[in-house]
């Protein structure tokens, strides 16, 4: 029997997709100040609390004191009774009594845990009070857990982990979300039919699947729902029931698994093809993953040997291998969001590979979204090591969606001791996730598909994109080449000659451009420099993370320079400091540092080929401020200069000290 006319179905359909793009759009609620400051004042009293804790209680090991503070939290974030002993023991036992078999799964006693400090208990509820009231509406559960498991709690138990910060997963699922083609997003969020999945099988304490259910929620998805279609798997069975905790405080009991690897779990296998949405921060580690007989049968012979593993002994990143795990678990036109180290990603093996997965798999894969995060986002942990995250989808049909690119600077905090303190400088990632939602490239770059790329490169990207624009800001744009000459002209150095000689060495630049001229005068190399004259740029092609370039100064005396420089003389005179200024463009210094290859920081080179072949936008600067910045420059030179002399002479000659004009 028909109840409605399809019109009236078509325009229900729309108003739903109306919806969904406005909830997607939505601010994340880490971006403002106020919660920042109150998740750093939660994570202030959740160290404290451990803290007098283990310096007042028998509490040992931390897990047991994770165990108390996460059911006291979920007896507060209940609304329930935390003001004495008997009080808290009668709450739980009431909740766990109303929840049934969805009841926490107790590790240990919890009536006996409260006794063993029940002396300290009023202190430990006031503490669990003004947590729970300062995390309402976020993963407090999390919180706690990144925090109490980290610095000297991690080191003395081995229960380290780096959980991705609140402040990354919500712009990341709210990409991720938006990415997902419409029709798979409406039938997970109706969940009529076939059901659909959301969920995490590196799952954590549940963050992103968290994170999703929240913002699905905001979509139109109700809470029976959501504890159907969430799934998240761990190795631990403290996280994951801490992930099931997040849903109990919101009175939904999903059916979280621990399982002993996900990336070859059966439970996990039998899942294939009915993600709608996968939200990960997998492990890392080049050589941490060994082949095995369970792994070629849940990824497949060919996709592992095409990974590089061919048999016993062979080892592989988990993050690579976790990639295409999930995308195995993608629905058609589903997408995952995954963070990856930038050596997996910028790697030219990562395109390869994505190349090969189609053809073995016989399906469409999209990149929509690669974000650079800063080293601050897992400072905390106590690692700064770089990382991105990916959005990728699994298409339906054939079709490619644009490659958004973006790099981030701030993510809203910032470590300081062993703590988090505000970023005054926001969050980066609320911008860059309500430009990838709009469809915009004001906070990053686009292009029209992951295909055109050999490496997927954030910084070169970026600079590529952004000089492509063509917005008025830039008057043209093309290779160094096109604009310089290189000269390679060796020449000694003759202290002897009777004329000033400037030799400039790597170290004599800094990042400003600004010359160490006083040192380049005394510099006597033993062995033969580049020739340079005024008017000559020099860029440094060693270590690029420190940037060196510098435009030689109108100085009397003959100007050499270390061959470690890069010496480009500009085809036209009037070009020599437009070009200097545009080598000191953010992009083009991003996409020099990703060309870089070596083995450490100090020992990256960039080959001066390569920079030559660099794509650089020239900007028409006005004759007044080159002049100005010149003249002040050449200003500061020449008093430099004077005052070496003035000084020299008072150490030579018992002179006073006098700067000549």
């Amino acid at each position: 029997m028909q109840t409605a006319l399809q019109f009236e179905d078509q325009q229900q359909k729309e108003r739903m997709q109306h919806s969904l793009r406005s909830a997607l759009s939505n601010l994340p609620p880490m971006n403002c100040s106020v919660v920042q400051d109150h998740a750093s004042s939660a994570e202030r009293e959740l160290l404290d609390l451990a803290d007098y804790v283990y310096a007042h209680t028998s509490l040992k090991p931390m897990s047991k004191a994770m165990f108390l503070i996460s059911r006291c939290l979920l007896v507060a974030r209940r609304d329930l009774n935390v003001e004495s002993y008997e009080a808290v023991v009668e709450s739980y036992t009431s909740l766990c009594s109303s929840l049934g078999n969805d009841s926490p799964l107790d590790d240990f006693d919890f009536c006996a845990v409260l006794q063993e400090c029940h002396r300290h208990l009023p202190q430990i509820l006031e503490a669990i009070k003004r947590v729970s009231g300062l995390t309402s509406g976020t993963d407090s559960l999390g919180l706690a857990f990144n925090t109490l498991l980290r610095g000297k709690f991690e080191s003395g138990e081995g229960l380290g982990t780096f959980l991705t910060p609140e402040e990354v997963v919500e712009p990341m699922v709210r990409m991720a979300l938006g990415a997902v083609e419409p029709q798979l997003l409406e039938r997970m969020t109706c969940s009529s039919g076939e059901s659909l999945f959301f969920g995490d099988i590196c799952g954590g304490t549940g963050r992103f699947v968290y994170c999703a259910y929240r913002v699905l929620q905001e979509c139109g998805m109700h809470r029976e729902t959501a504890g159907r279609v969430a799934k998240l798997f761990d190795q631990s069975s403290l996280a994951v029931e801490f992930g099931r905790l997040n849903f109990l405080f919101d009175d939904i009991a999903p059916r979280f698994a621990c399982v002993g690897d996900s990336l070859t779990a059966r439970s996990v296998s039998e899942l294939t093809g009915s993600f709608a949405l996968l939200a990960t921060n997998p492990p890392f580690g080049t050589g941490k993953y060994r082949w095995s007989p369970e792994l070629v049968s849940a990824l497949s012979a060919d996709l592992v040997h095409t990974l590089g593993l061919h048999g016993e002994g062979d080892v592989a990143d988990p993050s690579e291998l976790f990639l295409f795990r999930n995308l195995d678990l993608l629905a058609p036109g589903g997408v995952l969001a995954i963070v990856l180290p930038d050596g997996a990603v910028q790697a030219r093996q990562l395109v390869n590979l994505l190349y090969a997965y189609e053809s073995l798999r016989k399906v469409s894969i999209s990149v929509a979204a690669i974000v650079s995060l800063p080293v601050a986002t897992f400072s905390l942990g106590g690692t700064v090591a770089k990382t991105s995250f990916l959005i990728v989808r699994k298409n339906s049909g054939t079709a490619d969606l644009p490659l958004y690119v973006a790099i981030a600077k701030h993510v809203g905090f910032v470590k300081r001791g062993n703590r988090r303190i505000r970023d005054v400088c926001g969050n980066d990632l609320i911008a860059i996730a309500r430009d990838f939602l709009g469809g915009k490239a004001d906070k990053g770059a686009l292009v029209d598909s992951w295909r055109s790329l050999d490496r997927l490169v954030p910084a070169a990207i970026c600079h590529t994109g952004r000089s492509a624009k063509g917005d008025g800001a830039e008057q043209y744009s093309a290779p160094l080449r096109h604009f310089v000459q290189v000269l390679r002209d060796f020449e000694s150095i003759n202290p002897n000659s009777g004329s000033q000689h400037f030799h400039i060495s790597v170290l004599d630049v800094d990042e400003t451009g600004l010359i160490n001229i006083i040192a380049a005068a005394e510099n006597k190399p033993v062995t033969r420099g580049l020739s340079c004259k005024p008017g000559d740029i020099i860029v440094s092609c060693i270590n690029p993370k420190i940037w060196r370039v510098a435009l030689i100064p109108d100085v009397e005396g003959r100007w050499t320079c270390s061959p470690e420089f890069l010496v480009l003389r500009p085809k036209s005179e009037d070009l020599a400091w437009p070009i200097y200024f545009s080598l000191h463009l953010g992009s083009v210094i991003g996409h020099v540092q990703s060309m870089a290859g070596g083995t450490s920081s100090s020992r990256q080179r960039v080959e001066k080929e390569q920079l030559l072949r660099l794509d650089v936008p020239v900007k028409p600067i006005s004759r007044e401020t080159i002049e100005f910045h010149s003249r002040n420059r050449m200003e500061y030179y020449n008093l430099r200069l004077k005052e070496a002399r003035a000084y020299r002479a008072m150490h030579d000659q018992d002179a006073d000290f006098f700067v000549h004009s």
